[in-house]
């Protein structure tokens, strides 16, 4: 009986042993598959890998660019406020020199209206006095030079009052042209 244990012994050993086999042959198969997983998902790890390298280089693109949108808008709102600074000042001037013309227009009606009377005066004398003719001739041209003057000195000053205009005018163009 000492020797049927031993027997016995082995042959549990042995079926253990075959057992353990085919477990070892189960796992190596698994092992197998588990390798080949492995390489396939590394595989895909670095496809995936380096897709988000690129994505990521594009979106750093698209942040840098949308950046620089952001200073240029910035740029133009600074450009934009310095524009309406100029415009508004350039207005009040031109609201200025506007009121300068109304007043010399209003001046230039009355002086027509003072050298109308004089002219009318003139003729009251050379209907009156007859024999002053010649002195009313002398009076008529001095009012014509007079008046002639003054329209000459009047017509400077709107030449002068219009140059200006058209100088603030232009700069205001050159400014805003120069600013866009």
């Amino acid at each position: 009986m000492n020797e049927s244990r031993p027997i016995k012994e082995n042959m549990r050993f042995a079926g253990e042993v075959e057992s353990l086999k085919k477990e070892n042959k189960a796992l190596t198969g698994t092992l197998r598959d588990l390798e080949l997983t492995l390489v396939k998902k590394k595989r895909l790890y670095k496809t995936l890998f380096l897709d988000s390298e690129e994505q990521r280089k594009t979106l750093l693109a698209f942040i840098a660019e949308e950046s620089d949108l952001v200073q240029e808008i910035e740029f133009y709102e600074s450009e934009k406020n310095d524009m309406d600074e100029i415009y508004a000042d350039v207005s009040a001037k031109y609201g200025a020199n506007m009121s300068v013309l109304e007043s010399m227009i209003r001046n230039v009606g009355f002086l027509k209206g003072e050298i109308g009377a004089l002219v009318l005066q003139m003729g009251m004398l050379e209907e009156e006095i007859p024999e002053r003719y010649r002195d009313a001739d002398n009076l008529d041209k001095k009012i014509k030079g007079t008046f002639i003057r003054a329209l000459n000195d009047l017509q400077n000053k709107i030449d002068v009052v219009e140059r200006k205009a058209k100088v603030l005018y232009y700069q205001k163009e050159k400014t805003c042209h120069l600013q866009l």
